[in-house]
């Protein structure tokens, strides 16, 4: 599966966009693009995207982001259920990443302030449902995560019909973006955005990236990040890597009430600023066909009707799947670039780049003015094994 293949035209967001934002998306090659930046991002996603906005706030001067495809966020950026749950990984992660999340967090809530709250961001409370036999793991240690009884859940949602002995934990505090939305928002800090240019090689000499060949001409910047989604080559020698495939669909809106994301093994949803649902995504990593597959989207939907019945009569609007880049051991990455001085990468985001993008682009930007990496990047190394090493 080719980055450029990926499908999310389908996708419940684009209908929530106004006419500026949905031109913010598309903005082609504008006139007088400069082709000496001070930094070149290659890769027109949020984690892109999130990088030249951090880069513009911390001064490090000017920015150009160009993209390959004729759209930003074309892949996973802005197919994704748009979810920014980092407490929800403390059940799955290490310490470490929650943290990296939790800071991330803070940084949309921080953006969307400063800009009068044009991203949307909005917050989440997540219901996680585990099954009767193994029980949760164990709990987290903070006051957005409370235990609940049966009861509780039942007032909590009313219209729920969990899973017979299973077992509840709210987690609090979370939050939600429109992803295209906020990726149309952050083009509008990045500096100088540009689509459908295709970057080529590079030129390096004396380990420094001298020459980013792409499809308009050679750029020449003072500092090249690459944000591709995948590490590309030649740095990708020895790095194993994959597109993973995952479903989505949204229903229309309906006569329940749903205010908590629900999580389960028998399926799930989100409510949306609608009042449709929004299902997914799943994990079909043997599965490389553009299109959403009728059984999966089905079986999406029944988990949907186990857990709340009163969507049975809703029909179902957008089916829609998107491929994440996953790095094996779900291992994101943000690091220099091998052999250079001048050049950093981030990639393998997984379902996290949305979640991970300003906390990714801050670390970025601090690390290109000091030359020092940040510690909280330390454990999202490019494997060693890795360009030959």
């Amino acid at each position: 599966m080719a980055e450029d293949d990926v499908v999310v035209a389908a996708a419940v967001w684009g209908e929530g966009l106004s006419a500026p934002e949905h031109a913010a998306l598309h903005p082609g090659v504008p006139d007088g693009l400069s082709h000496r930046p001070d930094v070149l991002v290659v890769g027109g996603g949020v984690i892109g995207l999130a990088t030249a906005v951090a880069c513009r706030l911390a001064g490090v001067g000017s920015v150009v982001v160009v993209e390959r495809a004729e759209r930003l966020v074309s892949a996973a950026s802005g197919g994704n259920g748009g979810a920014i749950a980092p407490d929800m990984h403390a059940l799955s992660d290490p310490a470490e990443f929650v943290a990296f999340g939790r800071a991330s967090l803070d940084l949309h809530r921080l953006w969307d302030a400063q800009w009068n709250g044009a991203i949307g961001v909005r917050t989440t409370r997540w219901l996680q449902l585990f099954p009767a036999a193994g029980g949760p793991p164990a709990l987290p240690v903070g006051p957005q995560f409370v235990p609940l009884d049966d009861a509780t859940v039942r007032e909590l949602e009313p219209e729920l019909v969990p899973p017979e002995g299973y077992t509840a934990l709210l987690v609090r505090g979370q939050a939600a973006v429109n992803p295209q939305r906020l990726a149309a928002v952050l083009a509008g800090h990045a500096g100088t955005v540009a689509t459908g240019v295709e970057a080529g090689g590079i030129r390096v000499r004396g380990g420094r990236i001298t020459a980013v060949r792409t499809s308009i001409g050679d750029f020449q910047p003072g500092v090249v990040v690459m944000a591709t989604g995948l590490v590309p080559p030649p740095w990708s020698q020895g790095v194993r890597q994959r597109w993973v495939k995952g479903h989505m669909l949204a229903t229309a809106p309906g006569p329940w009430r749903l205010s908590s994301v629900v999580s389960s093994d028998q399926g799930g949803g989100s409510p949306l600023p609608s009042g449709g649902v929004l299902c997914g995504g799943t994990f079909d990593a043997a599965d490389t066909s553009p299109d959403p597959r009728p059984e999966i989207t089905a079986a999406l939907t029944a988990g949907l009707h186990r857990l709340l019945p009163a969507t049975r009569q809703a029909p179902i609007t957008h089916r829609w799947c998107c491929f994440r880049p996953t790095i094996d051991g779900r291992h994101p990455v943000i690091d220099r670039l091998p052999a250079t001085s001048n050049g950093w990468l981030s990639a393998g985001h997984f379902t996290t780049g949305v979640m991970m993008a300003p906390a990714t682009g801050q670390a970025l930007a601090s690390w290109i003015l000091s030359g020092t990496r940040p510690a909280e990047t330390a454990t999202f190394d490019l494997p060693t094994n890795s360009f030959g090493n």
